[in-house]
């Protein structure tokens, strides 16, 4: 009624786009409290500390983006990422991707498979790996899933048997091809020194091994044709560039922001592998060989840290998969025995 009582069709327009957009603040009011809402109190303490340094580093890199004067689109581009990091992960079954190692492991081989799909897409010029557009939006499939992929990967105690292993071996096995056909060498490198260190430190057998060296062997083989990448403004070497820039302000806010990356695996000895694999890409991005995760721009890293965080399992988790387990090995207890009551009628002598 209100836009058929309009004349101009201009006016109407801007009657129904103000509507549109008063709608989706409504509902974006409703809904992103609810979502962090499950993110803090639903997850686990691995999700919540990991949800709220992340949102601590994206606020500080788009605080120096602002400042230092970046494009007036990228930190707003970094925060709508982080929200969606945010819902992303408080939609995710987080509970059954802890503690069920058969989902882990058909995840791992999916996602490998994805990532040696992504081979098919053409490389952009001027940018490093494969990039997928939806839209006006572009993602690189390694940010996102190589994280999630090697988390899920680690083997829980007690639930994984021989053929839950070879998927998951094989999922690493499609992500290394992947790799090396994108001549991605400090993924690599970088997978051939954390399986390395999971060796060492758990008693998983020579499998782990032979994974390791084989994404050593891959990253010599992509370091023939490797080239550094353009170092680009605001992405790359965002530490340094403050430091060039004599921005001493700007660093004293920029390490600490860097630095809470690393505070899940701190608290949580469960996030060690989390806290090793976010550690690695931050020193693979001080020369410029990766993007600067979450304070430079880039919507694909904050993804994929975000939901990496949902591969970690949580303490708790451990202990009910060993209550199950116990559970279930023990026998059922027996029905109880029904007694039969006898009444002691006193007997009647024949006189």
């Amino acid at each position: 009624m209100e836009l058929a009582e309009i004349e101009s069709a201009r006016a109407a327009w801007s009657f129904a786009l103000g509507c549109l957009i008063l709608a989706l603040k409504l509902s974006l009011a409703e809904a992103l409290p609810q979502a962090w809402r499950r993110v803090a109190y639903a997850g686990g303490p691995t999700a919540r500390h990991g949800a709220a340094c992340a949102s601590a580093a994206v606020l500080a890199g788009s605080v120096f983006m602002a400042w230092a004067g970046a494009p007036k689109a990228w930190p707003w581009m970094n925060c709508v990422s982080l929200v969606f990091a945010l819902a992303s992960l408080a939609l995710l079954p987080r509970q059954r991707l802890q503690s069920d190692a058969s989902l882990r492991a058909s995840l791992c081989l999916w996602m490998g498979t994805a990532l040696l799909v992504s081979t098919a897409l053409e490389p952009t010029a001027g940018l490093s790996g494969r990039w997928l557009r939806l839209g006006p939006v572009a993602v690189q499939p390694t940010w996102l899933l190589l994280p999630s992929l090697f988390l899920l990967s680690q083997r829980l105690p007690g639930a994984a048997s021989a053929a839950m292993q070879r998927r998951t071996g094989l999922g690493l096995l499609l992500a290394m091809a992947g790799l090396t056909a994108q001549m991605e060498m400090c993924w690599l490198l970088l997978l051939g020194c954390l399986l390395l260190l999971r060796s060492a430190s758990q008693q998983s057998g020579p499998g782990q091994t032979l994974l390791a060296c084989l994404a050593l062997l891959c990253a010599g083989v992509a370091s023939q044709s490797w080239q550094a990448p353009p170092a680009q403004a605001f992405v790359d070497q965002v530490l340094l560039q403050a430091w060039a820039e004599g921005s001493g302000l700007a660093l004293s806010w920029l390490v600490p922001a860097t630095l809470l990356l690393l505070w899940p695996a701190w608290r949580q000895g469960q996030a060690g592998e989390h806290g090793l694999l976010w550690a690695g890409i931050l020193l693979l991005s001080l020369p410029g060989w990766l993007p600067t995760p979450l304070l430079g721009m880039g919507g694909s890293a904050i993804l994929g840290y975000v939901l990496s965080l949902a591969a970690v399992p949580e303490s708790g988790t451990r202990l009910d998969v060993h209550r199950r387990s116990a559970s279930a090995a023990a026998p059922p207890p027996e029905p109880p025995r029904r007694r039969r009551l006898r009444l002691a009628l006193p007997k009647l002598r024949a006189r």
